[in-house]
C-alpha cells in the first residue's frame, strides 16, 4: 500500500479518497474468494491502510487541528470497525452473511459513504 502524499491538503485529501476505495475493493475481493489474506484484527485496525496511516502521520499539526480531521478520523474508525465484522465472517467461512455486510443500507456500506462525505466537505472547505 502506497503512502498517501500530495503538494496541498486538497491533493492528498483526494488521493485518501482514492485509498479508501481501494481498500473497499480490495475487501471485497478477499471476501468473495475466502482468502485468508487479511484479519479481522488487521480490517479492523485504523491505522492500518494508507488512510489511516496518512490520519495518523502524515498529516501536519494545523490539518489535524481542523475539525474536518476529528469528523474524518471517527468516521474513519467506525468504517474499520465494520470492515473487522466483514472480515470476522468471512473467516468463519460465513461468506454470505460477510457479502450481505457489505451491501448497501450495511453499517459497512454507511459508514464508507459518511467518510467519503466528510473528506469531499473538508477539501471542499479547502477551496
Amino acid at each position: 500500500m502506497s503512502a498517501i502524499t500530495g503538494a496541498t491538503l486538497t491533493e492528498q485529501i483526494q488521493k485518501a479518497i482514492t485509498a479508501h476505495g481501494v481498500f473497499k475493493v480490495r475487501l471485497g475481493q478477499i471476501v468473495e474468494a475466502g482468502s485468508n489474506e487479511m484479519t479481522a484484527a488487521v480490517a479492523a485496525s485504523d491505522n492500518q491502510c494508507p488512510l489511516g496511516q496518512w490520519l495518523y502521520t502524515g498529516l501536519d499539526p494545523a490539518a489535524k487541528a481542523s475539525p474536518h480531521y476529528a469528523t474524518v478520523k471517527e468516521l474513519h474508525a467506525t468504517f474499520h470497525h465494520a470492515a473487522g465484522e466483514v472480515v470476522a465472517l468471512s473467516a468463519a467461512r460465513k461468506r454470505t452473511e460477510a457479502l450481505s455486510a457489505m451491501e448497501f443500507g450495511s453499517t459497512f456500506k454507511q459508514a464508507s459513504a459518511k467518510l467519503v462525505v466528510a473528506l469531499s466537505g473538508w477539501s471542499d472547505s479547502l477551496d
